[in-house]
């Protein structure tokens, strides 16, 4: 007899077809397909995308659809009239084993649910991923409501009251510092298992194709590579892709790419959807994100499935990578680095590139081949 299969309700702000929230999207997108036949899994989301006005096309609105798969059911809320009595309705008729929480500061989607949950209202096993929200370098960012929200979680003490879903070590250390005493289960990010075929692009002496895949704002740290490509002497071309969140930043990497010397060529692409990502990394020989934090970090692994290897800062769970030559992992401590990284790069032959992009396409098959993944998702919700 076949046992009955639990119901996990994923609760995110956005989902599939979305893509200008990054990472988020990609890994609750990533667990559904993963977990789908293990689990009953729903998806409960808003159907307008991040910082867009208008809802996605041919998508209806406050229904339960089987659009994506057969085997996972998302309620895509009409954003625009979503309130708290809507959202409470549609969790508690779920009836989930689990409701599974993303990211810490979000109102409808993380904050109501939890408020739910320690007034009773809410039977449901709770779990959260903090997602990097409690890394150092995320609580820069409206310090002041961060904190005070996380002095009021302590207080309320949530935190045991709920399971902590941290994707390394490192976020399991940040949470147990900012709520010691927590249950917490590490499960690394599933990655998206479709890797396509190794395809080589030519490579020229002297010359080298990069790009940047992240949303527009400080803490990725575009800002700091155009200042690293003032100091390299090769033909460089730097194709920058992704929405634009801070304008007077974004002014600020314009005036910089004004100034900069002949030999560097900068495109911005604007955003793309997570369907082009690899298409358009292919185009190119190195992906570069200096970031001053990742929890995962989705388009560096999309580089390395696409056989692209990666210049990275160490603010990531990917380090080592120059031993594996998959790429670099830098301190952003030293700028002069990462331009020394890409003049060297720059005078590679195509032979010496072939064998590092086929090392970093060949790093993340293993990543994707590695069965211990599944197994600590099924652990989590358990």
């Amino acid at each position: 007899m076949q046992k009955e299969r639990k119901t996990v309700l994923v609760l995110v702000d956005w989902f599939k077809p979305g893509y200008k929230a990054g990472g988020p999207i990609r890994s609750c997108t990533n667990f559904a397909y993963a977990l789908k036949n293990d689990f009953n899994i729903r998806v409960l989301t808003t159907d307008t995308d991040h910082g867009e006005q208008y809802p996605y096309n041919d998508i209806i609105s406050n229904k339960w659809l089987t659009n994506l798969s057969p085997d996972i059911q998302v309620y895509y809320a009409r954003k625009a009239t979503l309130s708290l009595k809507q959202l409470k309705q549609e969790i508690i008729n779920v009836n989930a084993d689990y409701v599974y929480l993303n990211h810490l500061f979000s109102p409808k989607f993380v904050i109501y649910p939890l408020w739910l949950k320690i007034t009773s209202q809410l039977k449901s096993k709770i779990v959260l991923c903090p997602r990097g929200a409690l890394y150092e370098s995320a609580l820069a960012v409206k310090p002041v409501k961060k904190k005070l929200f996380i002095a009021l979680f302590k207080l309320l003490k949530i935190h045991k009251l709920i399971t902590f879903h941290a994707t390394n070590e490192r976020e399991k250390q940040a949470i147990l510092d900012y709520f010691p005493g927590s249950e917490v289960i590490i499960a690394d990010n599933l990655p998206e298992s479709d890797q396509p075929e190794f395809v080589s692009c030519h490579k020229e002496p002297g010359v080298l194709k990069c790009i940047f895949v992240a949303r527009v704002v400080p803490i990725k740290n575009l800002l700091l590579l155009l200042q690293v490509l003032q100091q390299v002497k090769s033909n460089v071309m730097l194709s920058v892709a992704g929405p634009i969140e801070d304008e007077q930043y974004w002014k600020s990497c314009e005036n910089l790419i004004q100034q900069l010397p002949s030999n560097i060529q900068v495109n911005y692409l604007g955003p793309i959807s997570n369907e082009e990502v690899k298409f358009r990394i292919s185009a190119h020989h190195l992906f570069i994100l200096p970031t001053q934090g990742e929890n995962f970090g989705h388009s560096i692994f999309e580089a390395l499935v696409t056989g692209r290897p990666v210049l990275i800062s160490d603010q990531t769970p990917w380090l080592q990578l120059a031993q594996k030559k998959a790429g670099w992992d830098v301190a952003l401590s030293e700028p002069e680095r990462f331009a020394q990284i890409i003049d060297e790069m720059a005078s590679w032959q195509q032979g010496q590139f072939e064998e590092w992009a086929l090392s970093a396409w060949h790093f993340a098959r293993l990543f994707i081949e590695n069965p211990a993944l599944k197994k600590q998702y099924l652990n989590l919700f358990s």
